[in-house]
């Protein structure tokens, strides 16, 4: 029983300190926040932060990728509030940002096969047993009484 203690405490600090691999998400300082009709409570730091990317593939090789910025006055103290966010779109046609969605879908590319690296050498995603095998709690359908 003690083993168990041991090893749930060694799971948690392996756990911690890989959770603060990398660097921090890059935000940008827009500068102070402008006055709205409503006043804000404080003086407070308007940033830009992207919250949330998605891609989408499928076999055929068709991507989709979406990405939301968020605009978020710091009020510092650990007080932040959303003011704006938006979501965007690489399959937005305007030929003024053709350059540079090329460039981001590159840089996607480049993170998917440094992410199917990671992959490999943690192991590959196990096969799905078929539906209704014993595996999934299945075992025949229907429901019990």
């Amino acid at each position: 029983m003690q083993s168990i203690g041991w090893l749930s405490m060694a799971l948690g600090v392996v756990m911690v300190t890989t959770s603060k691999v990398g660097p921090p998400p890059v935000i940008l300082d827009l500068g102070p926040v402008q006055p709205t009709p409503v006043p804000t409570a404080k003086a407070a730091e308007k940033k830009r932060l992207i919250t949330t990317i998605t891609v989408q593939n499928n076999a055929e090789g068709e991507t989709r990728m979406t990405f939301e910025a968020t605009d978020f006055a710091d009020e510092g103290e650990g007080k932040t509030r959303v003011i704006a966010s938006k979501d965007y779109s690489l399959a937005d046609e305007k030929p003024e940002l053709k350059d540079l969605r090329e460039k981001l879908m590159g840089q996607i590319r480049r993170l998917e096969r440094d992410m199917l690296d990671y992959v490999e050498r943690a192991g590959p995603p196990k096969p799905r047993p078929p539906i209704g095998s014993p595996e999934l709690g299945g075992g025949g359908g229907g429901s019990r009484r």
